[in-house]
């Protein structure tokens, strides 16, 4: 009896410096789960009867953040004159400069992306138009 008690106090102790070292492991580590997104937009800007500037942005934030990414489509006129995306650690934009002999219309759409270090990601997207 006395050998069985011995294992249950071992056991018990054993479990709990397991756990508590665990949960310093993440402490250090990270779980994964710290990052998120700090701003994100598509946008038309300084436009004219034949010029624009189009762009679109991702910005990451959280300690487990990896990376951000966007990938924009830009139109003109109703046609995609320009789509295409890249990433950086915390911050990332795209731009197009637009010109034209008449602008009739103008849309911007994004997909946004924040990445932990596993390369899980979170999702948004965005567009603008005029």
């Amino acid at each position: 009896m006395k050998k069985l008690a011995k294992l249950a106090v071992i056991s018990a102790s054993l479990s709990i410096a397991l756990l508590s070292s665990s949960a310093y492991a993440n402490d250090i580590l990270g779980t994964g789960e710290d990052y998120n997104f700090s701003g994100y937009g598509s946008y038309i800007h300084d436009r004219t009867a034949t010029t624009a500037y189009l762009w679109a942005y991702t910005e990451g934030e959280g300690a487990d953040r990896n990376k951000v990414r966007v990938e924009s489509d830009f139109y003109m006129n109703g046609s995609l004159v320009k789509s295409t995306g890249a990433n950086r650690v915390t911050y990332i934009d795209l731009d197009y400069d637009a010109k034209a002999t008449r602008i009739n219309s103008l849309k911007v759409t994004s997909n946004q992306y924040v990445y932990n270090k596993v390369n899980e990601y979170k999702r948004k997207t965005s567009q603008d138009s005029w």
